[in-house]
């Protein structure tokens, strides 16, 4: 039934604004694609194309950031990168090679950081299979399972060999996140449950995604220290980390097509028409240092007074956002206003770009001008999008398009659909190389 209510929430949507997004932020990410320009074409006319263009020194540039941010701050940290982000095993070894841990989420994770001789790894994720367990176990020397229900423990326990734990801690009252570890009232319990047994408890992790700003990472924060103030001490004493886990936003913030702002859809609903494609919106973020001070000012104050340990983080999205750029080539002009390209959406595993807002950058014909086109793959399905708009002084048939900073939840999302996996070449900063990526699995 309709109500009061109902007007009031449609009026208060109605006069939300999500803010444009800065077109200095958009210019700045075409020049520095064009500042590639030569070595792109370069890459496309040896190794041909569609291609994933794994560029080292960008996924280094920005792990180091995320790394020096979180080591001013707190005197023992550990970063472990989130494969779940991007499983591209040139990824992993280059992380694992730089004093990055990995964090995995499942047993074909766990063996994929394994080969990539990944020398730290933290093994989370929930219902855990026994098999998955005894990996881990059977690398007790390098990894830690990060436990998410009691039910994992008794399956541990029962595999009978010694290996370092830890608990993940339920964040949210929400049914769908609810799924993952255990409450806070049920900590001590836990802990009880691995006293004088193979399993060593060591550590707390609990996991909040997609953060614009500290805000809701703070609020975990202090709830942690509440949990561990009330703490036994002897429990206390075998707390020798805590993983503030993930989420870490890239601090060009959230961008997306004016269509998928909450107030647009309504919009678009009640006037029947699109946005303009060259009406772009965002969500603006918090710079990944000014982060990592909240989140160390926090730890001072609610957890520390408690307990001193080495702190973790499991960054995924800010270290792969740039590692990461689609290499295209148009192969056909069905109407002034579609392109379409040899490259399709299976790249990406999901309809990303009927939402998300990234430009489609043509090198053959440099512009900083965005102009209105429908570019399109080439998959036998309508729902094949890569954007409503592309910079350039045009667009013809064989020019090469780039889609920069794809890193983060695309490549761990492809998919063998109607077409082949494309194949990945890597940049080292100075020779480009293609990669056979199936040796590491």
């Amino acid at each position: 039934m309709y109500t009061y209510e109902h007007d009031e929430a449609v009026r208060k949507l109605l006069k939300k604004r999500t803010p444009a997004l800065p077109s200095e932020l958009i210019i700045k990410c075409v020049r520095k694609t064009h500042s590639k320009a030569d070595l792109f074409m370069e890459t496309r006319g040896k190794f041909g194309s569609p291609l994933y263009f794994l560029d080292i020194p960008a996924l280094l540039e920005r792990a180091e950031r995320f790394s020096n941010a979180f080591t001013a701050v707190f005197s023992d940290f550990t970063p472990y990168f989130a494969m779940k982000s991007c499983n591209h095993p040139q990824v992993i070894s280059t992380l694992a090679g730089n004093n990055f841990g990995i964090d995995v989420s499942s047993g074909a994770e766990l063996q994929t950081a394994l080969n990539c001789d990944a020398k730290k790894i933290v093994f989370s994720g929930p219902a855990k299979t026994m098999a998955e367990l005894e990996l881990a176990v059977n690398h007790a020397e390098r990894t830690i399972i990060l436990c998410d229900s009691f039910t994992e423990l008794k399956k541990l326990l029962s595999i009978g060999k010694r290996i370092n734990i830890g608990v993940r801690l339920t964040t949210e009252n929400n049914p769908l996140w609810r799924k993952f570890g255990i409450g806070h009232h049920e900590l001590e319990e836990f802990i009880n449950m691995t006293e004088n047994t193979c399993v060593r408890f060591c550590g707390l992790q609990f996991h909040s995604s997609w953060n614009l700003n500290p805000e809701n990472h703070v609020e975990l924060i202090r709830k942690l220290g509440e949990t561990i103030k009330n703490l036994p001490e002897q429990h206390k004493k075998q707390i020798e980390f805590i993983d503030l886990g993930g989420g870490y936003w890239v601090g060009e913030g959230e961008w997306m097509l004016a269509d998928t702002a909450e107030e647009m859809k309504l919009n678009k609903q009640l006037l029947n028409h699109p946005c303009d494609p060259l009406d772009h919106r965002y969500l603006p973020s918090t710079d990944i240092e000014t982060y990592a001070c909240a989140l160390a000012a926090a730890a001072e104050k609610h957890i520390f007074p408690h307990i001193k340990c080495r702190i973790f983080a499991e960054p995924g999205r800010f270290v792969a956002h740039s590692a990461i750029h689609m290499l295209l080539t148009v192969e056909d002009i069905k109407q002034p206003d579609i392109a379409i390209t040899d490259g399709a959406t299976n790249m990406l595993g999901w309809e990303r770009y009927e939402m998300d807002y990234f430009p489609v950058v043509n090198i053959s014909q440099m512009s900083e001008t965005e102009h209105p086109m429908m570019v399109l793959g080439s998959l036998c399905t309508p729902h094949d999008v890569w954007g409503f708009a592309y910079h350039g002084n045009g667009i013809s048939v064989g020019d090469l398009l780039v889609v920069p900073d794809q890193g983060a939840y695309t490549y761990s999302l492809r998919q063998n659909f109607i077409k082949n996996i494309p194949e990945s070449v890597v940049f080292d900063g100075k020779t480009v190389s293609r990669v056979n990526c199936t040796s590491f699995l």
